[in-house]
């Protein structure tokens, strides 16, 4: 996701969550995530996976929802969905 986000720095799960909740390099207001045959998502990782899920569930999506208010100064939200293809 670092690669096709574009982030500048993506080495390690802290790195990808603070760039995930910051973003302001894409200026579309409406960004949208598809997990291509979930089966074979991280297969080999299965933590790796696990953590993933958890960063959209937890982390994520409540920050674009309405956490980005609070903590940025002039933070919008986006409209920020993830599908899961199996």
């Amino acid at each position: 996701m670092g690669k096709e986000f574009k982030m500048p720095d993506y080495a390690g799960f802290d790195a990808y969550s603070d760039w995930m909740t910051d973003l302001s390099w894409i200026s579309n207001h409406r960004i949208g995530v598809i997990i291509d045959d979930y089966e074979s998502f991280l297969n080999k990782d299965l933590r790796a996976k696990e953590i993933v899920t958890e960063s959209f569930t937890d982390v994520i999506l409540p920050f674009w929802e309405r956490d980005v208010i609070r903590i940025m100064v002039g933070g919008k939200p986006r409209i920020f969905e993830v599908y899961i293809v199996k």
